[in-house]
């Protein structure tokens, strides 16, 4: 009889360990950052004019290996902005910005990506995703 509750525990043990959950929501990690807005005078001149902070900014997440976006937020008016509740994983955080290469390096000449890589390691951590900068022009 104890031989078949010993094989009982180590059958639930061997399927939650099998059971490891994906990125995503439903954990108690969270990613946060800053986006920056640098103001040309000429979006296609590399001599800035202005730097703020980005105020109400789309900022999305994706998952682990998903395709489309899993959610998305906004920048507060400090540029800061926090994903809560998530899982350990890996994450990709974007924004869109003005394209500053004259639409050379993709097919929608006003809209270019800015992405950064994140893992969240453990449970309950806090991470610090770098600064992203997204460019405009004052005209």
């Amino acid at each position: 009889m104890t031989t078949l509750k010993y094989a009982g525990v180590m059958m639930v043990v061997l399927l939650l360990a099998a059971c490891k959950k994906e990125a995503g929501e439903g954990g108690n990690s969270s990613i946060q950052g800053k986006v920056e807005v640098i103001y040309r005078n000429l979006l296609y001149n590399p001599a800035p004019a202005d730097t703020f902070m980005a105020a109400d900014v789309d900022v999305f997440i994706q998952y682990g290996d998903h395709v489309s976006p899993d959610d998305r937020i906004y920048t507060n008016y400090k540029g800061e902005y926090e994903f809560l509740n998530l899982r350990p994983g890996d994450y990709t955080i974007y924004v869109y910005s003005r394209d500053t290469t004259q639409g050379l390096t993709i097919l929608d000449p006003t809209e270019m990506v800015i992405m950064q890589k994140v893992t969240i390691d453990e449970k309950k951590q806090t991470v610090q995703a770098p600064l992203m900068r997204i460019y405009d022009s004052n005209n």
